[in-house]
């Protein structure tokens, strides 16, 4: 039986050290994803947040990191475990396209997007998972 994880950080620990959203908390919880054993693991695209991410340990808290190179090192840190990326909030249709295709260029397995679809019109929803559709199949091997 596969093992899927939500690996969603929180508690006052991870608040103290740059919050739930942060490179350094959704990198921890991707690799203790992994080391649990999960098959697949699902975690959010992190937020960088200047003023909170000088509270991560080194080197997250020095370092500047581009949002693809955070993704890229989320994928490294699960190992073998695969990754989904998260839609989070509902955002612009260019948006959610924009993460899933930085999900996936950083070697991501996949995107998992509800309110990003239910909470549009019907024929929205459509179209959206369409463009979604037609870019996850240019990563299809």
């Amino acid at each position: 039986m596969p093992i899927i994880v939500w690996s969603y950080p929180r508690g006052e620990a991870i608040e103290a050290k740059g919050g739930r959203d942060s490179f350094y908390a959704i990198d921890y919880a991707t690799r203790v994803a992994a080391e649990l054993g999960a098959d697949v693991v699902k975690v959010n695209v992190p937020k960088f947040n200047p003023e909170k991410d000088k509270l991560a340990p080194a080197p997250y808290n020095s370092t500047q990191f581009t949002k693809e190179e955070a993704l890229s090192h989320i994928v490294q840190s699960a190992g073998k475990t695969l990754v989904i990326f998260s839609g989070g909030e509902k955002q612009e249709e260019s948006d959610v396209v924009e993460k899933a295709r930085a999900g996936m260029n950083a070697g991501g397995t996949g995107v998992i997007f509800g309110r990003n679809l239910w909470q549009r019109p019907m024929p929205e929803a459509l179209k959206l998972a369409g463009e979604i559709r037609s870019m996850l199949l240019e990563y299809s091997a």
